[in-house]
């Protein structure tokens, strides 16, 4: 199989899986993020990013592993360990950038006019193994202490005021929390009509996470998107990247709580989008990592799903 071949075989088989969780009425780009917080690549220490974050998250709760640290085959190796008899691997995405040469199509039509080869993504399917699937290697877990009440929300609020300026304006009243592009504006409720101010938190990360879709910042939206209603194709995907990216959002927070509540209608939504597309989860994962990337100034990480496996894994 080519590159695209395999990048479709994972994506379907881990819409499938996801599918089969949601019957079971989980969402698990809802799901609480272990103390660990996000998953990391042991030997380099990085934490993976996009969708390999929430997926990893997900095996590491399935297979009950003692916590989210992977590495490759040949790290395993190198660390001077090996990869126990008869243990699975578990399959996740990155893009590399290929510039095309000039002969190649496609082409992009630059500001002078002239039409010049641009670069393009190639999907490249890599395998990690949990560290508990490692033998030969003393895996040292690092102390991650909890977080206080009061320290939640304070990286709440940081997180908040560092949206990058001119932000959108956040108005609060009513009974809705809602992101109006045109006019760029986040409205929420107040904060006393939730139940505990770690939910009003993740709700407004939601919301900003739509704002980073606005054309003077990531210019996420098509005009389509603007105007797209509840049930849209459309609205289904920027649904997704908000509901990610609130996710990324509070595991680096410290919200471990569900603020969610899942009914069957919303359960049963996600089933049929994703069974109608199943490269949806993976895709939104990237834009959602993006867009928290963004409000964090974090650009390397921005950035980092399209970085090599090559260099990911050295």
């Amino acid at each position: 199989m080519n590159a695209y071949q395999k990048f479709n075989h994972l994506a379907e088989q881990v819409t499938n899986e996801i599918i089969a969780e949601l019957q079971r009425g989980k969402a698990i780009w809802q799901k609480p993020w272990s103390t660990y917080g996000l998953p990391k690549n042991y030997a380099s220490g990085r934490s993976y990013e996009g969708f390999n974050a929430f997926y990893l998250h997900h095996v590491t709760e399935r297979n009950n592993y003692t916590a989210p640290y992977f590495i490759t085959f040949r790290q395993a190796q190198e660390m001077g360990g090996r990869v126990r008899k008869g243990q699975k691997g578990t399959p996740i995405v990155y893009w590399k950038i290929f510039e095309a040469k000039e002969k190649e199509q496609p082409v992009d039509v630059a500001a002078d006019g002239k039409n010049r080869p641009c670069s393009r993504f190639v999907p490249f399917v890599w395998t990690v193994f949990n560290i508990d699937q490692v033998e030969g290697v003393d895996f040292r877990l690092p102390t991650m202490p909890e977080r206080s009440g009061p320290q939640i929300l304070k990286a709440c609020q940081h997180v908040v005021d560092s949206f990058p300026q001119p932000g959108p304006k956040v108005l609060h009243g009513g009974t809705q929390a809602y992101y109006a592009p045109v006019r760029d504006i986040v409205q929420m409720p107040d904060p006393g009509r939730f139940l505990t101010p770690e939910a009003y938190h993740a709700t407004l990360f939601h919301e900003l996470i739509h704002a980073t879709g606005h054309a003077t910042r990531l210019n996420r939206f098509t005009e389509e998107e603007k105007v797209s209603r509840f049930g849209d194709e459309a609205y289904s995907k920027e649904e997704l990247v908000a509901e990610m990216g609130a996710s990324f959002l509070c595991a680096i927070t410290g919200i471990k709580e569900a603020v969610f509540q899942n009914s069957i209608a919303y359960l049963q939504g996600w089933i049929s989008r994703l069974r109608e597309d199943k490269t949806m989860i993976i895709y939104a994962g990237t834009k959602a990592f993006k867009a928290a990337s963004y409000i964090l100034g974090l650009k390397h990480m921005a950035n980092d799903e399209a970085r090599s496996a090559e260099k990911v894994t050295a």
